[in-house]
């Protein structure tokens, strides 16, 4: 009986290791896709817009405060109404500032955010057509350490704990393939839509 239960865990073993032995492996730089992804670039130019806007925006009400401040100190009495009336606009015209900087800063952040998540799926979707068509079962992120040298230990330990895969050969590489695939895509869903 003994010997039947391991002949049984040997056959089990066996198949187990044959199927992983037929498993298709490859990897994807994602950081390299998403850095060559055209959608990221014109994402990053739109928040780029949208932040010299709200610089600007901030620069208006900050030009507004010291403007108030200055008024407050080379024009006014103090102990005047005028003086106490221009005080209180003061107070409000700084509280907005400070408003409008966490406030609009925040958005600012999660839009961005969301806008990464998008690319992340945009990029695993890709990966996952990519590899069904070409029958591969496991894709790896993998990354490179960057060539320029960390400033301390601790950031080189970082970049070494944040690899996933210490070793693969060019021909399981699909950053390439994946790249191509979604600037296709992309330039096909913009030119669609810019056509409306």
């Amino acid at each position: 009986m003994k010997r039947m239960m391991i002949l049984a865990g040997m056959l089990l073993l066996a198949g187990r290791q044959q199927v992983w032995g037929q498993t298709k492996v490859a990897v994807v730089n994602v950081p390299a896709v998403s850095e060559r992804y055209q959608k990221t670039t014109d994402l990053e130019a739109q928040f780029e817009g949208v932040r010299r806007v709200l610089s600007d925006q901030r620069e208006a009400l900050r030009d507004r405060v010291e403007r108030t401040s200055r008024s407050l100190q080379e024009e006014l009495k103090p102990g005047t109404e005028e003086y106490r009336q221009r005080r209180k606009e003061l107070a409000l015209f700084e509280a907005e500032l400070q408003w409008f900087v966490e406030s609009e800063g925040k958005k600012i952040e999660q839009d961005l955010a969301g806008s990464l998540k998008l690319i992340f799926m945009d990029i695993q979707a890709i990966v996952r057509e990519v590899a069904l068509e070409q029958g591969i079962d496991i894709v790896l992120a993998a990354d490179q350490i960057p060539s320029n040298d960390p400033e301390t230990p601790t950031q080189m330990r970082q970049q070494i704990v944040l690899q996933k895969v210490l070793y693969w050969s060019p021909h399981v590489d699909l950053t390439d393939a994946v790249v191509e695939r979604l600037n296709a895509k992309y330039g096909a869903e913009k030119a669609k839509n810019e056509g409306h």
